[in-house]
Parts: C-alpha cells; structure tokens; sequence
C-alpha cells in the first residue's frame, strides 16, 4: 500500500486509540461514532497486517506492534499539527488534548492537583488525569503514550536513553502526629522516636527513607501498622499515638486539612529529588511543552529549605 492510499485520520485514530484503550472513549475524545473508529480500526488493521489491539475484558490491549508504533505516530501527528499552524502561536487556552500522568498518591497531590486547578483557569480543555504508577511498566506505558508524563518521587527510576528527566525540586521527610501527642510538645530522642507506633503507608516513599537513616545511628523503627493510602494513614494518626512520616510538601496539605501536628527530626534531614519524566517523542510538543512549564511552576512554590534537625 502506497502513502497516497492512507487517509492521516486513520493515524489520528490510532492515537486516540493507543490512548484511551476504548474504541467508546476514542470516540468521544475524536467526535465521532464508535461505529466509524471501529471501522477505522478494521483499515487499521488491514495496512499493518496486524490485529493492533486485542480486548481485555472493557478494555482493548495493543499488540507489540501497536506499541512499537505509537511513539512514531505522535511524532507524526505533532509534525502534522505544527505544519498546519506554521505562524500561528501557541495558545493554551485554545487547545484540546488530553494527557495521563503516572504517579503515586503523594506524586497525585502535590502535583497533579495543583496543575489541574491551574488548567481550570488557562487552559480548560486540556486536561492531565492519574494513572497508576508500576515500576515494571511505567518505562513501556512512556514510550507507547499510554501515559505522557512520569511523576518520580524518590528519584528511583532508572535512566533509558529515550527518556527525559527534569528535576522538579528537593524534598524532605516530615513526621507528623495527633494535637497533643508528647513529640509534638518535645522533642523527642532518638530512641523514643524509633521505639514509638510509625504507620508505614503503602507506595509512599516516606517511613523506608527514614528507617535508612536511623539505622545509621544503630536504630530501628517500629513499624505497627501497614496501611494502604495516605487517608488511612492519617486516620490512623488522629486517633492514635502513631507517627506518619510522609514527604514535606504533602505534610504540609496534610497539616492544612488535618491539623496533624509535625514532630521534630531527630536525625539530618532525608532529602530526595522529585523528577519529572516523559519520553524524547513529546520534546517538540507544543501543549507538552507548556505541561512541563506549568509543573515546574508549581514546583518553584512547593520547593522549600530542608528544616535544621
């Protein structure tokens, strides 16, 4: 098959569908029936040779070789949309795109909701919603736009040459406790502070950091409870003399909504980069580009000195 045979909305098609994994959802994102993207993907598939997605239950899976296209159709299709535009600037608040970004629950709150408070304002139909963050996957979900952007709290994500990182700002662990609880009116010791209740939250990378640290000093925390999300961690402090160690810049929304209490550090303060990551595929990418701005922005209003222990 020949270029001239191939009508670029197919390409669009693909990208919606690489995205949203739904021929429903491609459907409306596109504003077209499902009927037509269904036989859009039919085309699809004839000019590959190739199923291309294959259903997964409500959602559809794409192939090896549906993921091994899709960094080059966006790049195509973002190559196609600046030629149509050659002279016209970019306008936020004109545009209509629809991104995920890839994160843990604190990565959702210090970041992601900022932003989309942001986006209310001046550029309401662009949108960045939450996906889930796994290690194993994440790197694959970036290169084949099923996520466009990477949330890295600890700086735990390797690098890969295609890769780009940008290092939003420094944070630092903070504890925190019920009002009144004894360390939030002294100090506490070193040994006190680890033999105390700590709750550990899952996927936060607060407790397992500081734990690092008081080992240094021959210490080891008490964990008495494993809990599976920030708000059960937090429930959990308010009606016990547990601790919860969580990073500063979520401490600080926690603080606001909660009124936890922060107990003081008897250690150095534990430090770790919060990152940015997205794929080399989005560098030229307009609305991309103004979405990193946008986080970095916030990120300039959530950075903060690390405490003196």
């Amino acid at each position: 098959m020949h270029l001239k045979e191939i009508d670029a909305n197919l390409l669009v098609t693909l990208d919606a569908l690489l995205v949203d994994a739904s021929v429903t959802r491609a459907a409306e994102r596109l504003g077209r029936s499902a009927s037509a993207i269904s036989h859009a993907l039919a085309k699809l598939r004839e000019i590959f040779d190739d199923e291309l997605f294959v259903r997964a239950g409500q959602r559809l899976v794409p192939t090896a070789k549906a993921q091994e296209l899709a960094p080059t159709v966006h790049v195509i299709l973002a190559g196609m949309e600046s030629l149509l535009r050659p002279n016209k600037p970019f306008d936020p608040s004109l545009t209509m795109r629809a991104f995920a970004a890839a994160s843990s629950e604190a990565g959702e709150l210090i970041l992601l909701e900022p932003i989309r408070k942001r986006l209310q304002k001046s550029a309401p139909s662009v949108s960045v919603d939450w996906t889930p963050s796994h290690a194993d996957s994440v790197i694959d979900d970036l290169r084949n736009a099923r996520c466009h952007f990477l949330i890295d709290i600890v700086g735990a994500m390797g690098e890969a040459p295609d890769l780009r990182a940008a290092k939003l700002f420094d944070d630092t662990l903070a504890t925190l406790a019920r009002p009144g609880h004894a360390f939030a009116k002294r100090a506490p010791t070193p040994d006190k502070f680890a033999a105390a209740d700590h709750v550990s939250v899952h996927a936060l990378p607060g407790l397992p950091r500081l734990e690092q640290a008081l080992r240094k000093s021959g210490l080891s925390v008490y964990r008495s409870l494993h809990v599976s999300s920030a708000l059960v961690g937090v429930l959990t402090t308010l009606n016990s003399d547990a601790l919860l160690t969580v990073p500063a810049s979520l401490a600080a929304i926690l603080e606001k909504q909660f009124g936890l209490v922060r107990v003081r550090h008897p250690v150095q303060p534990v430090t770790f980069p919060v990152r940015l990551l997205w794929h080399t595929s989005y560098d030229r990418d307009e609305c991309h580009f103004w979405l990193r701005g946008e986080f970095a922005a916030i990120a300039k209003d959530l950075a903060q000195p690390a405490p003196r222990a």
